[in-house]
């Protein structure tokens, strides 16, 4: 029953919208990070010493950064597979650029999202970047 609360009031929470407020630097996660495994620990009644991993596994759930992580490739997943499931700005516009349309080359990563080089923390945190670099 602690686990239906668990997932009913704060990981419905932690997932709503984690592509885009999970990606920043870890430093401004720290607080919710550290809340919702002080929530863990105490919907499972278990001491300050329990492994943080071990809280999570007996749940069933990944850290917010590995949420951010899955949540990054199920939009590529569906960009490529299942495009209608996506809103029409993403099927219209031409979010990712995959390699065969850049270069006609028969490479083993022609069919790959392209990933372009970025200079600045901005670009690299992009979530264009770091679908490519998933």
């Amino acid at each position: 029953m602690l686990r239906w609360i668990y997932y009913a009031f704060i990981h419905s929470h932690v997932l709503y919208g984690v592509e885009i407020y999970a990606n920043t630097k870890s430093t401004y996660l720290d607080k919710l990070m550290k809340l919702n495994n002080k929530l863990l620990r105490i919907l499972q009644c278990k001491p300050i010493t329990t492994l943080i991993r071990e809280l999570f596994k007996t749940y069933n759930t990944l850290l917010i950064t590995d949420i951010h992580k899955q949540q990054l490739l199920l939009f590529v997943h569906k960009f490529i597979h299942h495009p209608e499931l996506l809103p029409e700005i993403f099927i219209n516009n031409k979010f990712f650029t995959f390699n065969d349309e850049i270069h006609k080359y028969n490479t083993r990563i022609k069919s790959s999202i392209h990933l372009y080089q970025s200079t600045t923390s901005a670009g690299l945190r992009s979530v264009s970047h770091k679908a490519a670099v998933l």
